[in-house]
């Protein structure tokens, strides 16, 4: 069964999307783990991609280390690849607001329930949650591809949580890391710890992958310590 609808996009490129979130004051939590049904993705595989024969010059690579970048495996808890087309990403903002944007709110100094009461408009329909949303990678012929998606996410296409099953295939390796410490558009430092956290929480408390998450960042900021233990004491009270 597949997870709930959380939201709809409303703006989308290459490198992340923004969606109104289906319930206001409820997007889905920061860190977390989210896709959009991509169709269309199996059109855009490559023949080299989908058929990784005699012809593919990566070939070598994926036998001997399973794909490029560190890796991140259970032994023996392979997740069978049956994802569906899909672009994931994780969730780095979120904001509450006027839907005319153009608006300005002004105080009314009730308690919440007053509000509810006196003023069901502001949440009828004067009011939205939004949220967005980094992209990390992208699923075709059921396998997670770290690697942003050959276009971006359709407007209006629907939003879910990820399930436990697919946060751990998608996390099987961590090159998504790398993208996440690049990112221009969000407080990297957080947004890592806390997708590291809901990771953590999808494996069962898994500690070993908190260990070679913190392995693969030592590498990729060796040059940034301040950066680095900004991120392990973010992680480290779990």
């Amino acid at each position: 069964m597949d997870s709930e609808i959380i939201g709809e996009i409303i703006e989308a490129s290459t490198t992340d999307f923004t969606a109104e979130s289906k319930e206001l004051h409820s997007p889905p939590a920061f860190g977390s783990f989210v896709k959009v049904v991509w169709h269309g993705g199996a059109e855009s595989v490559s023949p080299v991609a989908a058929d990784q024969g005699e012809d593919d010059p990566f070939d070598s690579f994926r036998q001997a280390a399973g794909g490029f970048g560190r890796a991140y495996r259970d032994e023996g808890k392979s997740v069978a690849p049956t994802l569906e087309p899909a672009i994931y990403a994780i969730v780095c903002q979120a904001s509450t607001g006027p839907v005319d944007t153009g608006r300005r709110l002004r105080a009314f100094w009730k308690d919440e329930e007053e509000m509810r009461e006196e003023h069901p408009e502001l949440s009828e329909w004067l009011l939205v949650t939004r949220f967005q949303a980094l992209t990390i990678g992208h699923s075709l012929n059921g396998t997670v591809q770290q690697l942003l998606p050959p276009q971006p996410a359709k407007l209006f296409s629907q939003v879910r949580n990820c399930t436990k099953e697919e946060i751990t295939e998608i996390t099987s390796r961590l090159d998504f890391l790398r993208t996440l410490i690049n990112s221009r558009n969000a407080p990297a430092e957080e947004v890592i710890a806390a997708c590291m956290l809901k990771a953590y929480e999808a494996r069962n408390n898994d500690f070993d992958f908190l260990v070679s998450a913190g392995k693969e960042l030592a590498g990729l900021l060796k040059d940034d310590y301040d950066r680095l233990q900004a991120i392990i004491r973010r992680v480290a009270p779990c």
